[in-house]
């Protein structure tokens, strides 16, 4: 076990720039389905139609390292139309990093990593020759783990053959790979893989094949670009199997007309049901997609009960997000990357409408134009104020009369001036309306407020993937664009994020911003510490923020000091428990300390999980050192890397 352990660092550490020819098949037999289906990302081409799938490619595949590497396509053929992507997830699975922490692009903690040998049990057994058998399986039943077992050269370590079983992220999975033999280039890649899954979801039950080939003899001109089935027969470097044959007849005979008087009417209905159907319903359900050199397009589905979040304090939310990027080089781009949501508490739609045009990717130099609307502020100093002011007997708590939608446009420009420091300077205006214009009309008070103002942000960066150390200026200059609130405010903010073994990782960030002068107590707008109504993606966005704060706690004080800090562990607590254990991906631990004006510090502590299903949290605060409120909070996780 120690050979095998130690075997990359002894023979090859890592993967050179390795380009080699690609064959990859896949198939897919659905053997039950119904109208949810279509939910599922990147399933609707098989949610209907034929029951039998397949799909071809052959072409060239270049290795930056293992879990990084461009396919590109040179003759790709089936059922399956070249545009489309039926459970890519499945990618993930084709290549195996044998000798690192994780198996699969950073999840199944591997057998063959020493400092993960705690997690399996191994039984070794001797060959008729200089191989042995090392079989394994987890001390523990975890979605991280896997069992099978592995052919290896007892001399040197290396694996010659493996088979590896798991399920994870609603996928059963059967990977038997053939790391080759010395002529091949490297012996991290393998030159045969073939993955047999299973996915079983609310009544869907599908089966899927994939199976890549490396070291192919053949190699096809660069300008080729095809979906040439003889040009596919004439490379193709196993066989295929009989259902595989009987997938490409059935695929033919529906797409051929039944005869010469129908093909018209036959056209006109395909180019029909084209239209509705992949057009209009895979774009609503399902995610888009497209890239090439120059264009990459991406939007989250349009109609998808997957992409909401809860928590107690902000009520129910659901997000688009969306992407577009034009390349003009290789140093420089302009990009879009609009962020939608609605949050069902407040009954507002929230939007964040970033457009960056980078100039030279080298420096970081870019120039930014930022459109944000419905960013709810509120500060409980209105109520004191206009109480004080009007002296009648008028609820104004029942009135919302403290809380402004604020509209928000920036301008800003970064460039790195030095390896590890970069400034970024621009503008911002802000334009806020009282959620309640007629009653603050009425009692003769201003429904909306503006502001203008220049802001200087320097960055500074110790070393690569190290700490990012911020601090920002803004000051208001009055009558610009109608601007009628002054203030002046600094902010600092320090970020870290590590990453350590066994997919462990925690992120610490502390920070602190203070007003120097304010025209005004109805606004205390900071921005790095902000009420954030529509959570970011579907990684954890619980890191960095407080759960349980109160909104008015945010525009209460003219200065903030805060420290935050989580811990994540893919075999941390509950993960060890029977039953419950076994689904569990990946827990966290969180703990966050706020300081602002008036009050004592405030202290905020919790646990989460995610299974393949949600991510939950537990969250307690605690004010001068007592109890103050519990709370959870879930986000739905099924699918997201699909």
């Amino acid at each position: 076990m120690n050979r095998i352990f130690s075997y990359r660092n002894n023979f090859i550490e890592s993967i050179p720039d390795t380009t080699d020819n690609i064959y990859l098949k896949y198939s897919f037999h659905t053997k039950r389905r119904n109208p949810t289906l279509f939910f599922v990302p990147s399933m609707y081409t098989i949610a209907r139609g034929s029951r039998h799938n397949i799909g071809e490619t052959y072409g060239k595949i270049k290795f930056k390292n293992i879990n990084d590497y461009d396919i590109k396509r040179q003759v790709t053929t089936g059922s399956i139309s070249s545009y489309r992507k039926t459970m890519p997830v499945m990618l993930d699975y084709i290549i195996p990093d044998l000798y690192n922490i994780s198996l699969f692009n950073d999840h199944i903690l591997s057998p063959f990593y020493s400092k993960n040998s705690k997690y399996y049990r191994y039984n070794i057994s001797d060959t008729d020759g200089n191989n042995a058998i090392v079989s394994f399986k987890p001390r523990i039943t975890n979605t991280q783990l896997v069992n099978g077992s592995a052919e290896v050269d007892r001399l040197t370590g290396r694996i010659l053959r493996v088979t590896l079983k798991g399920n994870y992220d609603m996928i059963h999975f059967n990977v038997s790979a053939d790391m080759g033999n010395d002529s091949y280039g490297n012996p991290l890649l393998p030159t045969l893989c073939q993955t047999e899954a299973g996915f079983r979801f609310l009544g869907n039950d599908i089966d899927a094949h994939f199976l890549l080939v490396l070291d192919n003899k053949t190699s096809l001109p660069d300008s080729t670009n095809t979906s040439d089935i003889k040009l596919m027969d004439s490379i193709r470097p196993i066989p295929l199997a009989d259902n595989e044959k009987e997938a490409y007849r059935i695929y033919i005979e529906e797409k051929t007309p039944r005869d010469t008087l129908n093909s018209k009417s036959f056209r006109r209905k395909t180019k029909l049901r084209k239209i509705a159907w992949d057009i209009i319903g895979d774009h609503m359900l399902n995610s888009i997609k497209a890239e090439n050199e120059r264009v990459y397009i991406k939007f989250s589905p349009l109609v998808n009960p997957l992409y909401m979040s809860y928590s107690g304090s902000r009520g129910l939310s659901y997000k688009i997000n969306m992407g577009a990027r034009y390349n003009f080089s290789a140093n420089s781009n302009i990009t879009l990357s609009p962020h939608m949501g609605y949050n069902f508490k407040i009954k507002q739609w929230y939007f964040n409408i970033p457009m960056r045009y980078t100039y030279n990717k080298k420096h970081d130099a870019w120039t930014e134009l930022t459109w944000k609307t419905g960013n709810r502020i509120t500060n409980s100093s209105v109520l004191d104020i206009l109480k004080n002011e009007t002296r009648d007997t008028i609820d104004f708590s029942s009135l919302d009369l403290d809380y402004f939608d604020d509209h928000m446009l920036q301008l800003k420009s970064n460039i790195s001036l030095f390896k590890h420091f970069n400034v970024s300077v621009g503008c911002v205006y802000h334009q806020r309306n009282a959620v309640n214009k007629k009653i603050l009309e009425l009692i003769g008070k201003p429904s909306v407020y503006k502001s203008f103002a220049p802001q200087v942000t320097l960055g500074f960066v110790p070393y690569k993937s190290g700490p990012i150390f911020t601090a920002n200026y803004e000051r208001s200059i009055p009558n610009v664009l109608g601007s009628d609130t002054k203030y002046e405010k600094w902010e600092f903010d320090l970020s870290f994020k590590k990453k350590l073994n066994l997919l462990s990782k925690y992120s610490f960030r502390v920070g602190g911003g203070f007003y120097t002068n304010k025209s005004t107590d109805y606004f205390v707008d900071f921005s790095n510490f902000r009420e954030n109504y529509i959570p970011g993606g579907w990684d954890d966005d619980w890191s960095g923020n407080f759960q349980l704060l109160n909104s008015q706690w945010y525009n209460a004080s003219k200065y903030y000091i805060r420290t935050n800090f989580s811990y994540e562990s893919p075999l941390l607590l509950l993960t060890w428990m029977p039953v419950v254990g076994r689904y569990i991906e990946t827990e966290r631990i969180y703990v966050s300390v706020l300081q602002i004006e008036y009050t004592k510090p405030y202290f905020e502590i919790g646990y989460g999980f995610t299974t393949r299903y949600l991510s939950i949290g537990a969250f307690g605060s605690f004010l001068e050192g007592k109890p103050k409120e519990f709370g959870c909070k879930f986000t739905f996780e099924l699918f997201r890397k699909w």
